[in-house]
């Protein structure tokens, strides 16, 4: 039965048939309107909630569109290095593929030493080059303003040192007056911390006679006796001793160079200013290299044998000194005091002057 039928049998037993008709057309419209007021209120709730939402909506802060970023300036690169464990980052970054990720082509370019990378930078032939810290305060000197874009390298006992043929007479550093003694350049750092050893042992850079040689052929040069010593850098050191070339006479990183900041990546301040997001990119990698290279040495020591051409087991026991992720301003001070001191440099620069400003 419907609602309607049991309305009537209600109703029709509380009044009187007459008003049957009236009453229940009475109360079937008073319940349609109590539906019709209900489905209102129902319609007014959905309105109100949906406004409240819509307002919620508008109010919240957009979403962050992220744009396409601009491309970098230029997506191949020179980058001149010295080959000694100085340079190792660089050719981690190289083989775990952080450039590339960084949409970046990194042709490396051998220098037999920091100082022939200076004029290569000032005629465009390298865009970054790995400069000892000496070098660069030098050139600055001579109107080349060069900037320090990242550190390079912390030397350690050991990583750079004066040895002698084997079976050489001479067996201390005072023993070398008079001396041919091989350095892989005759401005830079090295010759500078090669006088700081004769000093230390009571000559002076006079008392020696210094023959420019790249790394890679010193220990040939010994053995035929071209020179009595050398001023070598790991991993060639371990390379001779290893095999029975050489002894060290002197180790050139102690005494004021002592676990000094020696090197860095550096670029001229205009080519800086013209490539700001080239460079970017060149310093993240390089940093993801150097954190992946302090937390494991071996990815330095797997890439020794790709550009210095030595053996995988003198890499395993080279000394690498470390890859420092910070420019401490105090080794630069120390570098250009010695250099001051020791007559490199005609006056003493301000160290952060040679530091570029994305450091």
């Amino acid at each position: 039965m419907t609602w309607l039928g049991d309305e009537l049998g209600r109703i029709a037993d509380e009044m009187p048939q007459r008003d049957l008709g009236a009453a229940v057309m009475e109360r079937h419209q008073r319940r349609r309107r109590n539906l019709m007021a209900l489905a209102a209120a129902a319609t007014v709730v959905v309105t109100l909630l949906a406004a409240t939402a819509g307002v919620r909506a508008f109010s919240a802060e957009p979403p962050t569109v992220v744009g396409p970023s601009l491309p970098l300036e230029r997506s191949t690169i020179k980058v001149g290095f010295v080959p000694t464990v100085e340079s190792a980052v660089l050719f981690v970054a190289q083989r775990v593929g952080y450039f590339q990720e960084e949409g970046l082509s990194v042709q490396a370019v051998f220098l037999s030493g920091s100082t022939f990378g200076v004029p290569m930078l000032g005629a465009n032939r390298l865009d970054l080059a790995q400069l000892d810290y000496a070098t660069v305060f030098k050139a600055n000197e001579h109107g080349k303003d060069l900037k320090i874009v990242t550190a390079s390298h912390q030397s350690a006992p050991g990583t750079l040192a004066v040895v002698v043929n084997a079976t050489s007479k001479v067996r201390t550093v005072a023993g070398l007056k008079r001396k041919r003694i091989a350095v892989p350049e005759l401005g830079g750092l090295p010759p500078l911390a090669l006088t700081a050893v004769l000093e230390r042992a009571g000559l002076t850079s006079e008392d020696v006679v210094l023959i420019e040689i790249p790394y890679q052929q010193m220990l040939g040069g010994l053995k035929q006796g071209r020179y009595d010593a050398a001023l070598l850098a790991e991993p060639f050191i371990t390379l001779g001793r290893e095999g029975g070339q050489v002894r060290v006479v002197g180790d050139a990183m102690s005494g004021d160079l002592a676990n000094l900041q020696t090197s860095g990546m550096t670029a001229t301040e205009d080519w800086i200013r013209r490539n700001p997001r080239t460079l970017a990119a060149f310093q993240r990698a390089l940093g993801k290299a150097r954190r992946l290279v302090t937390a494991d040495p071996e990815q330095a020591r797997a890439a020794l044998p790709v550009y210095t051409r030595i053996s995988a087991k003198a890499a395993r026991n080279a000394t690498l000194g470390s890859y420092p992720d910070q420019l401490d301003p105090t080794h630069l001070t120390r570098i250009a005091v010695l250099a001051r001191a020791h007559g490199w440099l005609k006056r003493l620069p301000e160290p952060g002057e040679a530091v570029a400003k994305t450091e």
